[in-house]
């Protein structure tokens, strides 16, 4: 083998230990116990509740135990919580792997819940013609870098507009 193909190797180390540092080790526990929690609430509670309450907060308790506070935004879900409490724990433990949670306290939180994410736009096509019509309001401009960007930010206004329809 040449040594021109001998080159250092990356030293790579996970983040881990240097969040640790900073977030204490038991609130980088905390913090990871309850993103694992999110991700698993609509298999927890069902799709329907996971639209409407979510899991908020892990609160230490006495006896090494941890109180699990939800997010709900109406009354009606966080008695269905309180009903489902035994449930819950034992889905929580199954699911997100806790297996310390004592007790669970509801608050209420307008717009609680763990919505999808909204799929981005798609971008309309353009024709001829507009494009046209935008070549011509923006020929006014002296300077053809701030000409073309002005251009080119039209352009991606007339294609993300979803007031317009498809043609003029």
């Amino acid at each position: 083998m040449s040594p021109r193909n001998k080159r250092p190797r990356a030293k790579l180390a996970g983040i881990h230990d240097n969040l640790a540092k900073i977030l204490g080790e038991e609130s980088l526990d905390q913090l990871i116990a309850l993103s694992r929690l999110r991700r698993a609430w609509p298999h927890i509670v069902g799709a329907m509740m996971s639209l409407r309450t979510e899991p908020l907060q892990l609160q230490r308790i006495d006896d090494d135990g941890l109180c699990l506070w939800i997010g709900v935004d109406h009354s009606i879900m966080g008695q269905q919580i309180r009903f489902l409490r035994d449930d819950i724990r034992k889905s929580c433990f199954k699911q997100a792997g806790l297996s310390n949670v004592h007790k669970i306290s509801t608050r209420m939180m307008p717009g609680a819940g763990i919505k999808k994410p909204k799929a981005p736009p798609q971008a309309r096509h353009i024709y001829f013609h507009e494009k046209r019509r935008l070549a011509l309001n923006v020929t006014s401009i002296k300077d053809r870098n701030l000409r073309k960007a002005a251009f080119k930010a039209a352009m991606m206004q007339l294609a993300y507009d979803d007031t317009q329809g498809q043609s003029d």
